[in-house]
């Protein structure tokens, strides 16, 4: 099980924002849950179960998909089924809970059996991939701690600041568990 990403500064900004990026007037603190998932950190994504890729290098926006696996986790855990969608495509992965494993399935390009997981194999990468996200992108983009959006992508993964632990470099707070 591996979802990872892989950074590239070129595609930060979409298009559209480019010009107001550059004069300045984009304030990354202030902007909205959509724009931040639409507009930017549009990267190459990785998300490999049991050896089939359902993602091999794709881009994707970053923030929507941090979004998305976030979602699932609650959805595994209260529904025993979730999806992880685009919205700039028609592709699906979908999970579903069989005991303690997850089943991953896709609307195309699924092999048979289904690839599967431990639960708590990919509780723990969407965690990690969430939570690390969030991290690089406030290490980067430091302004992106002040906004909400970014709250809400750490609780969604179950993961709450920590004030008494050292930020890590470039943002304001620590979220993930502090080394001991």
């Amino acid at each position: 099980m591996k979802i990872r990403f892989t950074p590239d500064s070129s595609r930060d900004i979409d298009s559209g924002w480019e010009r107001a990026w550059q004069a300045g007037r984009v304030d990354l603190a202030a902007l909205t849950a959509t724009d931040l998932r639409y507009g930017f950190f549009d990267y190459p994504v990785d998300f490999t179960v049991d050896g089939h890729a359902f993602l091999a290098g794709t881009r994707t926006p970053l923030v929507d998909l941090m979004f998305t696996v976030g979602r699932s986790l609650h959805g595994l855990r209260t529904e025993g089924s979730a999806e992880i969608d685009f919205t700039e495509n028609t592709y699906v992965i979908r999970l579903e809970r069989a005991g303690d494993q997850v089943r991953f399935t896709a609307s195309y390009g699924s092999p048979p059996p289904p690839p599967r997981c431990p639960l708590d194999a990919y509780t723990a990468e969407a965690r990690s991939f969430v939570t690390g996200g969030v991290e690089y992108l406030e290490r980067h983009h430091p302004a992106l701690a002040r906004n909400p959006a970014m709250a809400s992508l750490r609780e969604l993964a179950g993961v709450r600041p920590t004030p008494d632990c050292p930020a890590t470099p470039g943002a304001d707070r620590r979220t993930g568990p502090c080394p001991r």
